[in-house]
């Protein structure tokens, strides 16, 4: 109990501290200033960032739509009830990089310089990507005209992340000197050792709900007479009832009133940095862009393999035939059903239901039904959870130009793989099972992807939270092509090796843009290949003891008990879907995510000696 006090005292402490240091960084009060319509040389998307506590909103890119039109960038045409186009009007020369992050994204969907507001969200975008970089080009003008500045400093989050740790290590002490794991010879690990790390998790949660942004005396001053324009724009204009192709006739002031949060219906119609809607598409097929409606069926008897569909058909007979045939023997006992019917009628019935899936094959594979058109959404359904993983299900929905409601179907993980949202394909399925045989690719999607010309904000130190600061002068996680120190995950495992070891074909390395894995003092790299169907291989490395950290992440990941392999660097465990591993040299994890579910232990091994490998015949500069 002594120990779990001590815990506790530590943990108040720790608050304690954060809380203080919390105070001492905060943003000078901001006081809104009187009701004005002079607009200021700021632009939405800064309005938007220090009228909203220094977190940019989503509200911002779409503010900076509007303000491109505003300024004769695009234009922005009602041509129906809440159905509106965007036209590229000039290619402007003289655009801030953020603005020229949306423009290009534009540009990219649009048909003969035409895309409707609601495609807005279509594309190949990485959106956690494209988010990032928008808010760093954002963030890069406020410091340069002294509205902003990163709130926290290194020594200020180094402070913090060892005193978590101290306390993380006084829990783990309080939970293994009371045993919180049952002592059986099948247990692995320490309780200690999971307690301590689960507590570091939380006390790095409560970090990350701290912004990474405060403003400056002059950027508090330059909300506070925003939130006075704000105050004039609520009381004189209807900006909430404006659709976005009003911006013709309010002009900059709908787009300063969409980042001030005054244009929601404007704001909605505009969806770029919403991730594109399941069941709500938008198609450019037949030249014109229209809305298409997705449907996806039960995917007990509709998109699955034939064989699969009448498995369920039988089983489904079989089950609704006995309840058919308790229920009759009841009525039988009560004189209120024939002794005679009693077993042919649920024989009867079951046959019944069994046999529909039995004639819809015969009916799907009796003749081809060809579909023509283009691809306008593609879904993985079913995700594996630790060494149980489910059977995915790949849909398809093509628009064949002639309906505004098409269903999605099933196909099988090889013909899934090559295809693209965009592509216009020729398949060949069965409208009553719903399940493509063939698909052949006619003409391929056009590039939908933004470029990402960052021109240096990638490189500043802009975290989106206190979790996020880099403690390390100098490094940053990802820094995967420096030639000093550290070792390289990509040194480690190639997109070869990939193939070679677990059968995947995947593309270049990408830099690891999820929530990093372990606090940026112990010094991981990170990177991602991904493949075609959306199955990824992340590898995480580092050197020096701090990078056994890693050894801890996999039980959590996973959640679920990993094994220890023998005869592998000084350490080696396995869980599903994930190796970690430590020598002499370093330490590495390997974790593999997929639809599928894991791939088998020993291709995830045969994948982490030769990584292993690699590491050992590092030069030792790069160890």
């Amino acid at each position: 109990m002594t120990l779990w006090i001590g815990a506790a005292v530590a943990a108040g402490v720790w608050l304690l501290l954060l809380f203080s240091m919390a105070m001492a960084t905060k943003t000078p009060d901001v006081k809104p200033g009187p009701a004005t319509g002079a607009l200021g040389e700021e632009s939405p998307a800064l309005v938007d960032l220090i009228t909203g506590g220094w977190r940019l909103t989503g509200e911002a890119a779409s503010a900076t739509v509007l303000d491109l039109a505003a300024k004769g960038a695009l234009a922005i045409e009602e041509v129906g009830p809440e159905f509106s186009l965007v036209r590229l009007r000039r290619e402007p020369g003289d655009l801030k990089p953020y603005e020229k992050l949306v423009y290009d994204h534009v540009r990219s969907l649009a048909v003969d310089g035409v895309v409707a507001t609601g495609a807005l969200a279509e594309g190949s975008r990485d959106i956690g990507r494209w988010r990032k970089s928008f808010r760093k080009k954002v963030i890069v003008e406020a410091r340069a005209l002294g509205l902003s500045r990163m709130r926290w400093s290194k020594a200020q989050a180094a402070l913090l992340w060892v005193t978590a740790a101290g306390v993380a290590v006084m829990v783990g002490i309080a939970a293994e000197a009371s045993g919180f794991a049952a002592d059986t010879p099948d247990s692995e690990g320490s309780p200690g050792v999971a307690a301590g790390f689960f507590c570091l998790l939380l006390l790095g949660g409560l970090m990350s709900r701290l912004n990474g942004e405060r403003g400056t005396k002059l950027g508090a001053e330059t909300a506070g007479r925003w939130l006075g324009v704000q105050k004039h724009l609520a009381d004189t204009g209807r900006f909430g009832e404006q659709p976005a192709a009003s911006v013709t006739i309010w002009g900059r002031h709908l787009a300063y009133a969409a980042a001030l949060g005054l244009a929601p219906r404007a704001v909605t119609s505009l969806p770029i940095t919403t991730t594109a809607d399941a069941n709500r598409a938008w198609s450019d097929y037949g030249g014109m862009w229209h809305p298409v409606q997705v449907r996806y069926r039960s995917r007990r008897f509709w998109g699955r393999k034939p064989l699969t569909l009448i498995g369920h058909g039988l089983l489904a007979g079989m089950m609704i035939g006995v309840w058919v045939f308790i229920g009759l023997g009841f009525a039988t006992a009560y004189d209120l059903w024939p002794q005679a019917l009693l077993v042919p009628t649920p024989l009867l019935i079951a046959g019944t239901i069994a046999a529909i899936p039995i004639a819809f094959t015969i009916i799907d594979y009796s003749g081809n039904t060809v579909i023509e058109g283009q691809i306008v959404r593609l879904r993985v359904f079913g995700e594996s959870s630790g060494d149980s993983p489910s059977n995915p299900s790949y849909y398809c929905a093509i628009d064949e130009g002639r309906s505004r409601e098409v269903d999605a179907f099933g196909l099988s993980a090889e013909h899934y793989g090559p295809l693209s949202e965009g592509d216009r394909v020729r398949a060949v399925a069965g409208r009553k099972l719903g399940w493509i045989r063939n698909i052949e690719v006619l003409e391929r999607a056009r590039p939908r992807g933004t470029t990402y010309d960052d021109t240096g904000e990638h490189k500043i130190d802009a975290p989106e939270h206190l979790g996020e600061v880099k403690v390390i002068p100098g490094r940053t996680r990802n820094e995967d092509t420096e030639d000093e120190g550290g070792v390289r995950p990509a040194d480690l495992v190639t997109p070869a090796d990939i193939k070679q070891a677990l059968g995947l074909d995947v593309g270049p390395a990408e830099a690891y843009t999820d929530t990093p894995v372990l606090p940026a003092v112990v010094r991981i790299r990170s990177i991602r290949y991904r493949t075609a169907t959306g199955t990824t291989v992340d590898v995480h490395a580092g050197t020096g003891r701090r990078s056994r950290t890693l050894m801890v992440l996999p039980s959590a990941l996973s959640r679920a008990q990993g094994r220890q392999i023998k005869g592998l660097g000084i350490n080696a465990m396995l869980h599903p879907g994930i190796v970690s591993v430590v020598t002499d040299q370093g330490t590495f994890m390997i974790h593999v995510t997929s639809a599928s579910g894991p791939p088998s232990s020993d291709k995830m091994m045969d994948l982490a000696h030769t990584a292993a490998e690699r590491m050992s015949r590092l030069p030792q500069g790069r160890r």
